[in-house]
């Protein structure tokens, strides 16, 4: 069995199997039907820790792992291995990207190489911080401010989401958004301060049972003496049999 993720000009794949020889028939084959393809990896191993990066091997094509991919009208560069990013969000980003006014100060946290946050700015105007514990995905968050023209509305600060008192401002925002990774920890312990009155959070979680999720949240908010209103809970996608990934949207108050 043979599946795989494009990114851009590179395409992942995952075999089940195959020899080392038909694997490379077959990436060849790819690149022929898809011409936007010019290189193809092989997924090695699963995504790992909570930087969530994957080991690869190449297959055929250009020998890079740093890929161009487009969406939402923007444009993101990235290294495969060591960026994690997920085109299947693509449709959540634009999503929350329409729920976002002029006005607003937005704070995404767990952002990668930026992509919530690009496309939050290019289509609402806001201003955004990113905040991302990645090195590597700092650097290409940056770039990819300024490949999007954003420079001034999107602001890209490296660090933990623990430190995240001594990482930004004593300021409040009207959104918050959490793509966190498939951690125990919330990490909304960290955020009540930073949350304006009628601040709308727009979190991320991984699991088979939704109402264990909304348990653990409100759970979260209680033991924080906060009292939250859930106003959407939605399927975000499959990322294994019988287990997804889910989004809780709710506000203060």
């Amino acid at each position: 069995m043979v599946s795989y993720d494009v990114l851009g000009n590179i395409a992942i794949m995952k075999f089940d199997g195959e020899k080392v020889s038909e694997k490379k028939k077959i990436a060849s084959n790819l690149m022929d039907e898809r011409k936007n393809i010019t290189t193809v990896l092989e997924k090695i191993d699963k995504v790992k820790g909570r930087l969530r990066t994957i080991k690869t091997r190449f297959l055929a094509g250009k020998k890079t792992k740093e890929a161009l991919y487009r969406e939402n009208g923007c444009l993101f560069k990235l290294n495969v291995e060591t960026c994690y990013f997920s085109p299947r969000l693509s449709n959540e980003r634009i999503e929350i990207a329409g729920r976002v006014k002029k006005e607003d100060r937005v704070l995404v946290l767990f952002a990668g190489v930026s992509p919530f946050p690009i496309v939050i700015a290019k289509r609402s105007g806001a201003k955004v911080v990113s905040v991302e514990l990645g090195r590597e995905c700092c650097k290409y968050g940056k770039e990819n401010v300024k490949l999007n023209k954003l420079v001034g509305k999107v602001e890209v600060i490296q660090g933990d989401v623990k430190n995240l008192g001594k990482l930004i401002k004593k300021e409040k925002f009207d959104k918050i958004v959490m793509p966190r990774p498939q951690l125990k920890d919330t990490f909304l312990k960290y955020i009540w301060k930073f949350c304006d009155e009628d601040c709308e959070i727009y979190y991320y979680d991984f699991g088979k049972d939704p109402e264990e999720i909304i348990k653990k949240v409100e759970n979260e908010a209680k033991k924080s003496g906060k009292k939250i209103k859930i106003f959407n809970f939605k399927r975000a996608g499959d990322i294994a049999p019988f287990k997804y990934r889910w989004r809780l949207d709710f506000k203060l108050g």
